[in-house]
């Protein structure tokens, strides 16, 4: 693959998202596929990618917002399960204990629902439900894509 330096030597793109860009158009911001422009977001995967080689855009006008989705943590979840089951049991045996290890494990199974965060949704209008998940950015290593786009429009960050 054909690597350039954008004009504002902030990061490297593939030569060929340039063909597709407008004259005034410039790369802000590359996170993997995607591409915050000075006019849209882009998604141009590789031919085996998601996407297929397809170029998919969002004009930032049509972008509503950027949210995080959290996913649940099973093994917290687990573990917390576990700890209610375990106090059923001991319950008639030792009563004290199951005082505290049932509200412990409710506690636990609540963190494991609220789970931890797992990709920034892009949302824009009238996006069908299908196509939610080519616009899914991984929350790993992504911030400044998405503080990006959030700033192009006009969303305040998440802290």
């Amino acid at each position: 693959m054909d690597i350039q330096k954008d004009h504002s030597n902030l990061s490297t793109t593939p030569a060929n998202i340039y063909s597709h860009l407008a004259s005034t158009e410039k790369v802000l911001s590359v996170f993997g596929p995607f591409y915050a422009t000075s006019h849209r977001v882009l998604r141009l995967d590789p031919p085996n990618g998601l996407s297929r080689g397809h170029l998919l855009e969002i004009p930032y006008s049509q972008l509503v917002s950027v949210e995080m989705v959290r996913r649940a943590n099973h093994p917290v979840l687990a573990l917390g399960t576990a700890m209610i089951i375990l106090g059923l049991f001991i319950m008639p045996v030792l009563p004290i204990s199951a005082v505290l290890t049932l509200p412990i494990g409710g506690g636990i199974l609540y963190l494991g629902a609220k789970g931890k965060p797992g990709y920034f949704q892009l949302m824009a209008h009238n996006m069908p439900k299908e196509a939610e998940k080519y616009w899914q950015v991984a929350y790993s290593r992504s911030g400044n894509f998405i503080a990006t786009v959030r700033s192009v429009i006009g969303q305040m960050p998440e802290f």
